[in-house]
């Protein structure tokens, strides 16, 4: 990705998560307003001690103390280093044997009541005024696909790698269903046990297994071609559609990687790249492959009230939310499980999943003239540059 904006500083944020899922974060309070709390969870893999910065970010505190949080995303953190003679050096500090970082503060990610089946850092892009947010990761980038065309041969190879890539084998939440089953059977058959233990019949949700729903983590490709001569152009090819019914009211349609295949191949690119080859000219053709996700219903609530408000300056999660609703930002980002409001009673027909999103980054300017920084703002970034390359 190129970074479109320079800030004169990038504040970042993490993913500290505990030991395994279901277990909570390891916390320590400061004895004294003196001092800072601690968090002890794991960094990439690493076990480190982040001491929270005195000011009003992030979560309350004590909310990480009772052993009820699974993952944070630690605003502005950053290693604390060593200094000797009143200098810092490069040797990062440490307590107990780990890494020493601090940070701005912490910020809910999973937890007993909400937990996350997944987390992850990706370029995110919000649509339908944050009700939908693209995902694109650094490995989903590198391993972008490339074709020369130069005969139909190469258009029905091109063409045969985006239905692949469209393919419900690249679901992203698809592999979390078998798990869910098991978690949704074990809440029916405990409802079936109260009842049964209560002399009532049980009423609910039968169990049966099911698959995750269309809406959810479907994959998507975003291309990039140049037919010889020409300059590049760029496109993107979902699995699904927008129109109105007969009132007007818009309906969304969803397809399979087939519909979504044949669909492509009747815009204004596939023809240029058919009429291309037909005239012995030759093209390049590249694509990557992302996933698009429904947001959560806080998150969706949280985005609302910021586009409310956007013509104020914006703190917080508002600087990711403007920023990634204007294009390509990074974020840290959630995955959850919906379940039904009025489960085992009730069920859906099938698994939803959700995503939750938070600022991996945002950057920071000097004011030019006298001291202190400007206001946060996010930092985009363009695809076109890595597809063209």
């Amino acid at each position: 990705m190129k970074q479109l904006s320079k800030p004169d500083l990038v504040v970042k944020s993490a993913i500290i998560c505990s030991e395994k899922p279901g277990k909570g974060l390891e916390a320590e309070a400061a004895p004294n307003p003196n001092q800072m709390n601690r968090l002890i969870g794991y960094l990439n893999g690493q076990k480190i001690v982040v001491a929270q910065r005195h000011g009003k970010g992030g979560m309350d505190f004590n909310k990480i103390l009772g052993g009820k949080c699974f993952a944070v995303a630690a605003d502005g953190i950053s290693p604390v280093f060593v200094k000797k003679d009143g200098e810092k050096t490069n040797e990062q500090k440490k307590e107990d044997g780990m890494p020493l970082y601090s940070s701005s503060g912490f910020y809910l990610l999973s937890s007993k009541e909400y937990p996350s089946i997944e987390m992850m850092e990706a370029y995110t892009l919000l649509r339908n005024e944050g009700e939908q947010v693209w995902l694109l990761t650094e490995k989903q980038l590198a391993e972008r696909k490339k074709f020369l065309i130069l005969g139909n041969d190469d258009l029905k190879s091109m063409a045969s790698a985006i239905g692949a890539a469209l393919s419900d084998d690249n679901n992203l939440v698809s592999q979390h269903d078998e798990a869910t089953n098991r978690r949704r059977k074990r809440l029916i058959e405990a409802a079936k046990g109260e009842a049964e233990d209560a002399g009532d019949t049980y009423s609910g949700a039968e169990f049966k297994d099911l698959s995750f729903s269309k809406k959810d983590g479907s994959p998507f490709v975003m291309f990039s071609y140049q037919i010889e001569g020409e300059p590049y152009k760029n496109g993107v090819i979902l699995r699904e559609s927008e129109s109105k019914d007969e009132e007007d009211r818009p309906i969304t349609a969803y397809h399979t990687a087939e519909e979504a295949l044949v669909m492509f191949k009747k815009t204004a690119a596939a023809d240029e790249l058919r009429a291309a080859v037909a005239a012995g000219k030759s093209a390049s053709f590249s694509f990557v492959q992302g996933h698009v996700m429904r947001t959560s219903v806080s998150f969706r609530r949280k985005a609302k009230n910021i586009f409310a408000s956007a013509t104020k300056v914006i703190y917080g999660d508002g600087v990711y939310i403007l920023a990634a609703h204007k294009g390509w930002t990074k974020g840290i980002v959630g995955i959850m499980q919906s379940q039904h409001p009025k489960f085992p009673e009730e069920d859906y027909d099938a698994h939803h999943y959700v995503a939750g999103c938070r600022q991996a980054e945002i950057g920071m300017n000097k004011k030019i003239e006298g001291t202190g920084w400007t206001p946060p703002e996010g930092i985009l970034y363009s695809v076109a540059p890595v597809l063209q390359s």
